[in-house]
């Protein structure tokens, strides 16, 4: 059996020098009211620029976001909402929440400032009573909706009396799904119709439509998830999780596929699509909701496009590249952000409509130390000093740095490998590492250089560790570490 995906391997985790970052970015905690459980399911702004916070708890609040972190006006908008942990606003008044058993809208009538009333848009899915059946909503650009629609967990009961079809088959393992579609990707199109998408998560909590209309999200590691996983989603696919295969109507209806696919990994290899890009558990240990960086440059040039992913159980905000390679996605994880100040818990986030502003809301749900509420991170202008982009080449990487670099030798730099095997335990260790000769580095003008690898194949993501690099002004590179999942390589 041929392995599934080599992974470049490093034991070690670098620290993040996070100085030339915030001379460019400012980072503050935004005060929500007193009183309340600040467990942040959702964020949203609406067309008239005020955001909206749904909290985990049933309500949902609104502001005018300002300046002054401690003075947002703060009102109930609305109430009553199971586990609401996705919002959208599409019209002044009018929000749009996927919580646990549907998806609801609430809207003010009367331009009061809070929703009277409360409609069911869609709830063709199961609800089991466990508590980890949450879901998530995105626009799919068309005047439609996804919805992510999570498994349930073994850690907590299906109840007596269930919402939806239940499935015997569907209840066993560790996350699993009992009831309709859990574990699914739904679509909901702009005449109220709701289909089955794509299939094989176990929690993929949160999901984005960038705007060329391609839809992204990621998954947890766990059961049939090797590490965090960051999927392109196309439509029809299966994406690795076996439970939910007992409501796709052309598996058989009396076969189990947890025990068909442990023991057939070869047929289960060739069913699965692979995640466009992979990130370790040891730097991103729980990815939440996507969300592609504006492409006009307002969160800063450099970055533009690219995409960023909370980390629900650290104190990160990745930052994802992807390019095509021969019609396939892959490409370069590292973070946008690490420590200096970011809390844990990082679960949703939406840029200010001006692009210049990334609110960040915060749970752990238990998993962790209490790190609830709502952040702001605000570009300010200017450069840090990092890697842009990493392309790949025929023979290995190129780097593009946001600045100029010092001379770097062959010997500077170090690449390893590995490969990870999702299956039915709970996550994949690395397995096969190796080392890989980087045998030339060429500088390609003052901001990029070029590196060729001995051993260089497809199927792999390549770990490169760069030195502590400084600018002419001798701040230190913000980060040093990067990951880098290649599929194709161009012209093999």
């Amino acid at each position: 059996m041929k392995p599934a995906l080599l992974i470049a391997f490093l034991t070690s985790t670098l620290p993040l020098c996070a100085g030339s970052f915030l001379d460019s970015y400012k980072l503050e905690t935004i005060k929500l009211p007193d009183g309340i459980p600040a467990e942040v399911g959702g964020l949203a702004f609406d067309p008239d620029g005020k955001l909206y916070v749904s909290l985990r708890r049933s309500d949902v609040l609104r502001a005018n976001p300002v300046a002054d972190p401690n003075a947002f006006d703060w009102k109930l908008f609305a109430s009553g909402f199971h586990n609401g942990c996705g919002i959208v606003a599409p019209e002044s008044g009018k929000i749009l929440v996927s919580q646990m058993a549907e998806l609801t809208s609430a809207t003010d009538t009367d331009g009061d400032g809070v929703a009277d009333s409360y409609r069911n848009v869609a709830d063709g899915w199961g609800l089991s009573g466990n508590y980890h059946e949450t879901n998530d909503i995105c626009p799919d650009g068309k005047g439609g909706y996804f919805l992510a629609i999570g498994t349930a967990s073994y850690n907590g009961p299906t109840f007596e009396h269930t919402k939806g079809k239940y499935s015997e088959l569907g209840r066993r393992g560790r996350n699993y799904s009992s009831v309709q579609y859990r574990g699914w990707i739904m679509h909901l199109d702009k005449n109220g119709a709701l289909n089955p998408w794509a299939s094989g998560f176990r929690m993929h909590n949160g999901i984005f439509t960038d705007p060329d209309g391609d839809t992204w999200c990621s998954d947890n590691q766990g059961d049939w998830k090797d590490i965090t996983p960051f999927y392109h989603i196309e439509k029809g696919n299966f994406y690795g999780h076996p439970s939910s295969l007992v409501w796709d109507k052309d598996w058989p209806k009396d076969k189990d596929p947890l025990l068909t696919y442990r023991n057939d990994l070869d047929a289960y290899n060739k069913h699965r699509s692979k995640a466009a890009v992979l990130l370790p558990h040891s730097f991103c240990r729980s990815g939440a909701k996507p969300i592609m960086i504006p492409r006009d440059g307002s969160f800063g040039e450099y970055f533009a496009g690219q995409f960023i992913l909370p980390d629900n159980n650290s104190q990160s905000l990745c930052r994802i590249m992807i390019e095509k390679v021969d019609g396939v996605h892959q490409g370069m994880a590292t973070y946008l952000l690490s420590g200096s100040g970011l809390r844990s818990g990082n679960n949703r986030h939406v840029f200010s409509p001006d692009g210049k502003q990334l609110y960040i809301g915060q749970t752990v749900r238990g998993w962790g130390k209490l790190a609830e509420g709502l952040q702001r991170l605000t570009y300010n202008g200017g450069t840090p000093f990092d890697v842009a982009t990493i392309n790949i080449t025929p023979d290995g990487f190129k780097l593009n740095f946001t600045k100029d670099i010092p001379e770097i030798k062959p010997s500077d730099i170090s690449v390893t490998s590995a490969v990870y095997q999702p299956r039915w335990t709970y996550g994949s260790p690395a397995e096969d590492k190796r080392t890989h000769q980087i045998t030339i580095v060429e500088s390609n003008g003052n901001q990029s250089v070029s590196i060729s690898l001995s051993g260089f194949e497809p199927g792999r993501l390549y770990e490169i560790k760069l030195p502590e690099l400084k600018d002419s002004e001798e701040t230190n590179i913000h980060n040093q570490l990067f990951y880098y999942t290649v599929h194709k390589i161009p012209g093999k």
